[in-house]
């Protein structure tokens, strides 16, 4: 189950249909559209089958499910695993942040952490790391 923060940066990206279904592959590995439906019509919805084939389908080409056919069907995985996603999700804001409002963005967020000592060390600490060529 998702964490409450997760949910939230979730949000920004997936409406709230899009959650629960990553929810539900991510609680059950490989699926299928079927179960997919099964598990949500169990929670008392009433989706139709075609909702959710749409609904993964998205997902798939949004690059956040793999698709392979399987017989007949095809099954759903995740292509990230929750806190993988929520690094893609913040990576790819921050990148739209920078490409749109460039050296402004960078004095923002150091105005923003220079406000906080802990954030402050933590910054000072990543680019330490980054000035030593390791991983953040």
């Amino acid at each position: 189950m998702l964490t409450d923060d997760q949910v939230s940066v979730l949000r920004t990206a997936l409406g709230p249909l899009e959650i629960r279904v990553m929810e539900i592959i991510w609680e059950n590995g490989d699926v299928t559209v079927q179960q997919v439906l099964d598990e949500l019509n169990q929670e008392h919805r009433d989706y139709a089958y075609t909702t959710i084939m749409t609904v993964m389908s998205r997902l798939a080409n949004k690059g956040l499910l793999n698709r392979e056919t399987s017989g007949r069907f095809y099954t759903y995985k995740p292509v990230f695993e929750p806190d993988e996603l929520m690094t893609h999700f913040s990576s790819k804001a921050v990148e739209e942040i920078l490409k749109d409002f460039g050296e402004l963005a960078i004095a923002q967020f150091v105005d923003t952490i220079g406000n906080n000592p802990d954030y402050l060390k933590k910054l000072k600490l990543f680019i330490d790391r980054l000035d030593q060529g390791t991983e953040p």
